[in-house]
Formats: structure tokens, C-alpha cells, sequence
């Protein structure tokens, strides 16, 4: 009996190293087209705002935070590489500038209250895709010099 519960421990960390190492989550890639612009706020550059695509065909979304000078690029599957094709609903939200630890590597501020105010305060409509008002055609060529100008 001892020797068949070892057998059966033994198996079980086996299964455990072996599927932990073999198995990586992807999930599917979808085809996008470049995405970038400038954000702005009565003329004035959002910086660390992150931009939203919410295609309304309900295709992965697309995201981009500005910077300084309120340029963004979207990325759908990676990190700049864009946005799908079609109408898009659009939301901004203010994200921060990026948070790091002692030895250097980016952290993730989960607790709103902890993160720095914005510079320029943007009314709270354009946090929400539905009530934004804001959509955005993404044609096949992709968009490289798009102005968004919340009012």
C-alpha cells in the first residue's frame, strides 16, 4: 500500500513538471492595420491617457498610452502593432505614468487612490465607450496621423 501511494505522488508530481513546461495560453491572433496619433484636450497633449478601440463587431480591442507629447500607438495582439479594420467606439482613461520597484521593473498600481493625477482633468464621458461619443473608422490602410481633440 505504501509503495503503491509513492507511485501515485511520484506520477502526479511527473504530470504536474511535465505539463507546466510543455503548455503556453495564446490567444488567437487577429489581423490589424497601423494605428497612431495624437491625443489632445482642448488643443492641449494628454499625457499617460490610454486610448481604446472598442470595434463595435465585437473583435478584440485595441489599446495605446500617450505620452508626454500625447502620441499613441494601438496594439491588438502586441504591443504596437494596431487595430482591427471597421467602426470603433472609443473611451480614454487616465493610467499614469508607469510605476517601478527599487530594483527597476515596472509595477502595476491596482488601487486607483494611489495613482498621481492627471495634468489636464478630462470630463468623465470619454471614460466610457458608450457614453464617449466618440467613434473611429479604421479603413484597410491603417490611420498614422489621426487628431483626437476632446472638447
Amino acid at each position: 500500500m505504501r509503495l503503491h501511494k509513492l507511485a501515485v505522488q511520484l506520477f502526479c508530481i511527473g504530470l504536474l513538471t511535465g505539463c507546466s513546461s510543455q503548455y503556453e495560453y495564446r490567444a488567437e491572433t487577429v489581423d490589424t492595420v497601423p494605428v497612431s496619433g495624437t491625443l489632445t484636450y482642448k488643443g492641449q497633449p494628454l499625457e499617460y491617457y490610454q486610448v481604446v478601440f472598442f470595434p463595435v463587431d465585437g473583435v478584440r480591442v485595441a489599446a495605446g498610452v500617450t505620452d508626454a507629447s500625447g502620441k499613441f500607438t494601438l496594439g491588438t495582439n502586441d504591443g504596437g502593432d494596431g487595430s482591427p479594420v471597421g467602426s470603433c467606439k472609443v473611451a480614454v482613461n487616465f493610467v499614469g505614468p508607469p510605476s517601478t520597484d527599487a530594483g527597476g521593473n515596472e509595477q502595476i498600481i491596482d488601487d486607483p487612490s494611489k495613482l498621481p493625477k492627471p495634468k489636464v482633468k478630462i470630463p468623465a464621458k470619454y471614460n466610457d465607450p458608450e457614453k464617449s461619443g466618440l467613434v473611429q473608422e479604421v479603413s484597410a490602410a491603417g490611420l498614422t496621423e489621426l487628431k483626437i481633440d476632446l472638447k
